[in-house]
């Protein structure tokens, strides 16, 4: 859900640069969160490496062209792609749905279909969150499902126990997936392109690529354009 905490006047924030990179103003951390895969190819969870502490300003690449990534080097200025902004309208709570578990069941999730970057954590090669869902009355599945949700990158999916959206605490850091987006938690506040603020959230997916047809959101393009042979 929302992250609304007020912010201090030294809290990081992520600036989105027209037709240029992401300034990210600190103090916070940036580290790389490489996915873990099962012996059947299966993204499990993220292993992260050793953060390095932003204090003031650095540039980070939004048209995935920079020969320095994730950092910027000037390379959009000459690059040909679409910096224009394209994410959702609303509020999550206004997009998401409700997807109820059983009649008795004290879990559902909620799911809002366009934060998606098809990260593949919600789900294994024999089945997914929404099909486990009908089963959640059995506190085993009812557990791994919960677990699944959380690791949801880009705050598609929340957990919600007894009617309230539960998240847990993530620590306010830009996590550079390697060949996909900045995954940013902790509800760092993200300004547009054209200066307005987005919805803060514990969760959220920044493109790096620029391919991504909701920029500054992540869409899954970087698979498409197979950006992790390039990053």
């Amino acid at each position: 859900m929302g992250h609304n905490g007020a912010m201090s006047d030294d809290a990081p924030t992520i600036q989105t640069a027209p037709d240029g990179p992401y300034l990210l103003h600190g103090p916070t951390v940036i580290r790389s969160a490489e996915y873990v895969y099962s012996e059947h190819g299966e993204p499990m969870t993220f292993s992260f490496g050793d953060g390095s502490a932003v204090d003031d300003m650095v540039a980070l690449c939004r048209c995935g062209e920079s020969a320095n990534r994730p950092y910027c080097d000037g390379s959009h200025q000459a690059s040909e792609w679409d910096p224009n902004d394209g994410d959702p309208e609303g509020t999550y709570e206004e997009r998401a749905r409700d997807k109820a578990g059983p009649d008795g069941s004290s879990y559902a999730m909620l799911d809002d279909t366009k934060l998606c970057m098809h990260a593949g954590l919600c789900g294994t090669a024999r089945q997914t969150v929404w099909q486990m869902l009908p089963d959640t009355g059995d506190s085993e599945v009812r557990g791994t499902v919960a677990r699944m949700v959380e690791k949801c990158p880009s705050g598609r999916l929340t957990n919600v126990f007894d009617g309230r959206a539960v998240e847990q605490a993530l620590p306010q850091e830009v996590n550079v997936v390697p060949g996909g987006p900045l995954w940013v938690t902790g509800g760092i506040a993200v300004s547009r392109a054209d200066g307005t603020q987005m919805e803060r959230r514990n969760r959220v997916t920044l493109c790096r690529c620029g391919a991504s047809e909701r920029k500054p959101l992540c869409d899954g393009s970087h698979t498409k354009i197979e950006f992790e042979g390039r990053s």
